[in-house]
């Protein structure tokens, strides 16, 4: 996690993809995402919100360059939205609440 935080951005380039763990990392830990905008990709990406999502290398390339840019804008931008949207929607605590309910629904209580 420390390399992905010191990173100045992580690509996925994927063809295809379910729900990519190490790109709720990133967005996690405050780096940009750069992401090939496929199914699983587009569950978690909000273009220009979130992340950025691209549909060809040109594409990639592109918008590499602009958040690679000078004034940073874009990256803080891309960062605060997307920590936000992990904290809401993927965070460890939620993420530990679901799968409580979800075993309790498999495995009830014995009762007494």
């Amino acid at each position: 996690v420390e390399v992905m935080r010191g990173a100045a951005a992580v690509v996925n380039s994927s063809k295809s993809e379910g729900m990519c763990g190490s790109l709720l990392e990133a967005m996690a830990v405050g780096t940009p995402t750069l992401s090939r905008a496929v199914s699983g990709n587009l569950e978690l990406i909000l273009h220009r919100q979130t992340g950025l999502l691209y549909s060809s290398p040109a594409e990639c390339v592109a918008l590499g360059k602009e958040l690679l840019g000078a004034d940073g804008a874009l990256r803080l931008s891309l960062t605060k939205h997307a920590c936000r949207y992990v904290e809401e929607h993927h965070s460890a605590a939620l993420e530990k609440r679901v799968f409580s309910r979800a075993l309790a629904l498999l495995h009830p209580p014995a009762k007494r």
